[in-house]
């Protein structure tokens, strides 16, 4: 495990205060929140955060990113092995109005970190040891960095953002529960309004039903198992991300990636 904690006082665009990489993630509870900017990511295992009543399930390759003074909680799933997490947690006189160009909300779940985002912190980690002036000034370049990754992978994946009570509710449940059966009625019991009106006010916002975001998000987390998890078996996948059928699983990802998984995978 090693960790960095920053001594410069100086003020800069964008500064961390810490960051972490190989960390045994231990449980952290924070009643008021944190003083910074903070992103977490599961390099393995799988931890829990809750933040109100939400509880959202952080996974491999998945990362998290909230906003100062968030009341929260989160800790390792104890049904699975330890988890390991990589975080950097900033501020800076820019973070602000940076952070205002990733949409961001109180906090936002990134579902599929590609190479360049998931291997950021590791790669950048030898640059937040040093304390000159030209490194803290490359430090901050390297948090701006990672900021537009963020940026670029949540336009990739098709994050959304919004200022919706009822769409940011129905994406943080499919979020953390869609290998699971839902339905309509689900989300009507989510929001507490009729069926109809559920569809309508999340649409209005999207563009889509919340039963087309929750199959697309089904097919891009489909993907990405079957980038990194190379002999894991396609029915496999789809039983994963919540398909109870192989075979609509595969017509559905053909319709959207152009390609069997088959396919995409060789």
């Amino acid at each position: 495990m090693s960790i960095i904690f920053n001594s410069n006082s100086d003020n800069l665009p964008l500064k961390f205060f810490d960051i972490g990489i190989n960390w045994d993630q231990h449980k952290i509870y924070r009643p008021n929140g944190f003083d910074y900017f903070h992103w977490l990511q599961t390099d393995s295992g799988m931890g829990i955060i809750r933040i109100g009543n939400q509880r959202i399930r952080l996974n491999s390759g998945q990362g998290f990113l909230m906003r100062p003074n968030i009341p929260h909680l989160f800790f390792p799933d104890s049904n699975k092995n330890e988890w390991q997490t990589s975080f950097i947690t900033f501020e800076g006189t820019a973070a602000s109005e940076l952070v205002e160009f990733l949409n961001l909300n109180d906090y936002q779940l990134y579902n599929h970190l590609d190479i360049s985002l998931g291997t950021f912190i590791r790669r950048n980690f030898n640059t937040f040891k040093k304390t000159s002036f030209e490194d803290t000034l490359m430090q901050s370049n390297a948090i701006y960095t990672f900021l537009m990754l963020l940026r670029q992978n949540a336009y990739q994946n098709r994050l959304i953002f919004t200022d919706s009570s009822v769409t940011n509710l129905i994406v943080s449940y499919i979020s953390s529960h869609y290998q699971e059966n839902i339905s309509n009625e689900s989300f009507s019991n989510l929001t507490g309004y009729s069926i109809s009106h559920t569809i309508r006010l999340f649409r209005d916002q999207t563009g889509e039903t919340p039963l087309k975001y929750l199959t697309d998000f089904r097919l891009r987390m489909a993907k990405s198992l079957i980038i990194f998890h190379a002999n894991l078996p396609i029915n496999k996948i789809s039983e994963l991300v919540g398909f109870s059928s192989p075979s609509y699983f595969t017509k559905q990802f053909k319709d959207y990636f152009g390609k069997t998984p088959n396919q995409f995978r060789k």
